[in-house]
């Protein structure tokens, strides 16, 4: 079904670029019939976001020119049967280290257009595309309980990179844990000189391949009065503590703020030590954090694992992070 998808002459009979002024509701609709959008209060809220855009778009007619494919711009591709919308394929660029990369999200095919290779031509018409605007690196990200999905993706090229886990829970539902060992364990204030070990951890959890689609600027952590202005200046809101075990700087918790349905924490501890102090250090913080708003965790898949299950955190989802080099 693809006609052409050399970089002179990319045409498709039924795939063409997202019109912004008019296709938003279509693919809005699309997107909920095809995910469990409503197990997800941040999914929601992006629908929500993407009707807003879409009434917001239709009052700017005169930027129909966007679904021009001679643009080097696009914000996605739909496949089209007799006029309706049936797929879809969202593309949002970033910028990591100065090179242009471009993150495909929102691959979703009607129920009764699947298994007739839709999301596979979808993929490669994007990709040939990437490729003619120069774009040096694509990535996605699928469920890890999706194996059908991975294949699709390792088939047009892709390569599974790292799987990342997304932990949630309250404050207040997080198990006891058993108090051995609890009080060698101090949580404190984090110290100006907790930073070159902090960056170091935060390092081995969160490295430099994948923090450009972090919610977090980990450049904000810098301990200093002229950083906590920027970051007050800018509406950025963190709180730092470092944790102690037995007299040594042994880690640190930074929590984020966010207008998400859950703030974020972000960890940092040395693997040998992180089983046999994180769990009493969150204990001690979230007792502090108690009846406020659900706590996100981002850590690597199998990392403190059954800790985080012994502590009655919910694994929201575990995502495979797959990458292609163009």
């Amino acid at each position: 079904m693809l006609a052409s998808t050399s970089p002179q002459n990319l045409t498709h009979s039924h795939i063409r670029k997202l019109d912004l002024t008019r296709d938003l509701d279509q693919v809005a609709d699309l997107i909920e019939r095809c995910f469990p959008i409503h197990l997800d209060y941040d999914g929601q809220t992006y629908i929500k976001e993407m009707r807003k855009t879409a009434r917001d778009m239709r009052l700017l007619g005169w930027l129909s020119n966007l679904s021009d494919l001679s643009s080097n711009k696009a914000p996605g591709f739909i496949w089209e049967e007799e006029g309706r919308i049936v797929a879809n394929l969202s593309m949002i660029p970033f910028k990591d280290q100065g090179k242009e990369i471009c993150l495909i999200a929102n691959v979703a095919v009607d129920q009764e257009y699947r298994r007739m290779g839709i999301a596979r031509e979808l993929t490669n018409f994007a990709l040939a595309f990437l490729r003619r605007i120069h774009v040096s690196q694509v990535w996605l990200q699928v469920r890890d309980d999706n194996p059908a999905a991975c294949r699709l993706y390792r088939s047009t090229g892709f390569e599974a990179h790292t799987v990342r886990t997304t932990w949630r829970i309250r404050p207040s539902k997080l198990a006891s844990y058993a108090e051995t060992n609890e009080k060698r364990i101090y949580l404190r204030r984090r110290l100006s000189e907790d930073w070159r070990e902090q960056q170091q951890w935060l390092g081995l959890a969160y490295p430099s391949t994948i923090r450009w689609n972090l919610p977090v600027n980990f450049n904000r952590f810098e301990p200093g009065f002229l950083q906590s202005f920027s970051n007050f200046l800018d509406g950025v809101h963190l709180r730092h503590w470092g944790v102690d075990y037995g007299g040594e700087f042994s880690g640190s918790i930074t929590w984020q703020k966010t207008k998400n349905y859950a703030n974020n924490l972000w960890l940092a501890f040395p693997e040998d030590r992180e089983s046999l102090v994180l769990p009493y250090a969150l204990n001690k913080l979230m007792k502090r954090l108690s009846g406020r708003r659900p706590i996100s965790i981002d850590y690597p898949k199998g990392r403190f694992e059954k800790e985080f299950e012994a502590l009655g955190f919910e694994n929201f989802r575990s995502l495979i992070w797959m990458k292609q080099s163009l």
